[in-house]
């Protein structure tokens, strides 16, 4: 039963996806690039469609289809990994969904074991051109071209008339990550081919930048930002400085820190050798893990306060050690790594529709995407993550369409700890990329990196 109906922007970008075909559907996050993608496929009845998508959106994208559309979707698994075209051409199902880590099992014969192998070399099954269409979510996810999720991807995708790739942040990394992204959707000869496009743009200037968000939206990109085409409340930022309870335990470890990091005296963190960025990258995560232990008392003490003036709450962090201490509390549920589908989907129904239900506590990978929570409005971070991109997706997860309040979002940061270093680089990489598709130009090791630098120097 169809219970969902697109707005007007929503019923523009529809028709843009289907006037381009192929696409980057890059909207903001929370402004329904699903729900566009899945009304564009019915529209030109591009069936079957293929979605591909992790894991633990599989079944957000069940649900989402039989709410736009009279469609159906079907979740690929074992037990109809030969007989799916049957069940399509019986009408049972339209849409079928796999998650990447699958597409090797549903999609090919054989390939290679070597790392260095091209597409060319993957021997496809006959399934590879039952398809008509092929939505890729979360597409940032095939920006490593020499990745096998990335070449086989390509691979299922070509030929397609109909591919959307959707991100809200198709850009993490590096501009160039756009390329592998550009080939699946069948555009990157607007750009003169892979290899021009590399060259132009991997160490470009401002007025590069400008002309390839020009191109991007001329020919294969759809992006719009809720402050333009929505009516949605504000959101609100603040920063909570706290006192961590646990010092000696921290200045050990940063002691410990600085201490290794000496082996590397005289050269600048992002000269470290490959090989050593490993240990390096958990020295630093160990020593945040230890700042978001120290906050616990006081981020307890916060999200009470606000529980006991009716607010519900939505608390993020990295560590399952750190959230574990919040997921006991009265009135919580929790969405962490590990839970299956029914369980993520029980707890969200919990925060939504219980009124008892106060708190959702939740980990930044597990609940960053596909969940909604506007039930509440104030979310808080007791750990931040590595890219500002990933830290908008999960305050997003409030502040999409459905929410009527403001949404405030609280980073409680440990005074005088790594924290604060980690919050200054990001805040500073923010609007870095903002020039090309909104997203950050950041990965973990180059924030590490920074942060290091500013260690050293202190």
């Amino acid at each position: 039963m169809i219970t969902k109906f697109p707005m007007p922007y929503q019923i523009e970008g529809k028709q843009r996806m289907i006037e381009l075909k192929s696409c980057l559907q890059s909207d903001d996050m929370g402004l329904g690039k699903t729900g566009q993608a899945i009304l564009a496929i019915d529209e030109v009845k591009a069936f079957p469609c293929l979605i591909i998508c992790p894991s633990t959106l599989k079944c957000n994208w069940e649900i989402e289809i039989s709410e736009w559309t009279d469609k159906k979707g079907m979740i690929l698994n074992d037990s109809i990994k030969n007989t799916f075209p049957l069940l399509y051409k019986a009408g049972i199902s339209q849409y079928f969904i796999v998650n990447y880590e699958s597409l090797k099992k549903f999609f090919v014969l054989d390939m290679p074991k070597r790392q260095d192998f091209r597409l060319a070399d993957i021997k496809f099954n006959q399934y590879r051109s039952f398809f008509k269409s092929v939505i890729i979510d979360e597409s940032h996810r095939v920006k490593d071209p020499k990745s096998q999720q990335a070449k086989i991807t390509a691979g299922i995708a070509m030929g397609k008339e109909y591919v959307y790739l959707l991100s809200g942040t198709p850009v993490l990394n590096k501009t160039i990550e756009l390329a592998p992204q550009l080939i699946i959707a069948n555009k990157i000869h607007h750009f003169n081919g892979y290899n021009a496009f590399i060259n132009k743009y991997s160490d470009c200037s401002e007025s590069d930048l400008i002309e390839l968000q020009e191109k991007l939206y001329k020919y294969c990109m759809i992006r719009r930002e809720k402050k333009n085409v929505t009516d949605l409340p504000p959101k609100t930022r603040q920063v909570v400085y706290v006192d961590i309870d646990n010092r000696d335990e921290y200045n050990a470890a940063l002691t410990d820190l600085r201490s290794y990091l000496r082996d590397f005296k005289g050269k600048n963190s992002k000269e470290i050798a490959k090989s050593m960025r490993g240990e390096v990258m958990v020295r630093v995560g160990i020593l945040k893990q230890i700042a978001g232990r120290g906050k616990i008392k006081a981020v307890h003490e916060s999200i009470q306060d606000m529980i006991d003036n009716g607010e519900k709450v939505v608390l993020f962090g990295e560590n399952i050690e750190v959230l574990d201490s919040f997921r006991k509390l009265p009135n919580t549920v929790s969405i962490v790594g590990g839970m299956n589908s029914d369980l993520k989907q029980a707890a969200i129904k919990s925060y939504q529709e219980n009124p008892k239900t106060m708190l959702a506590v939740c980990s930044i990978k597990a609940a960053g995407v596909g969940v909604t929570l506007t039930a509440g409005r104030i979310n808080m971070y007791i750990q931040e993550g590595w890219h500002s991109a990933i830290m908008e997706q999960a305050e997003d997860r409030q502040n999409r369409f459905g929410q009527k309040r403001e949404v405030h979002c609280i980073y409680f940061i440990g005074r005088n700890t790594i924290d604060e270093y980690i919050h200054s680089v990001i805040e500073k990489k923010r609007e870095m990329c903002n020039l090309i598709v909104g997203s950050t130009n950041d990965i973990e090791w180059e924030v590490i990196s920074d942060v290091l630098d500013l260690l050293e120097n202190e």
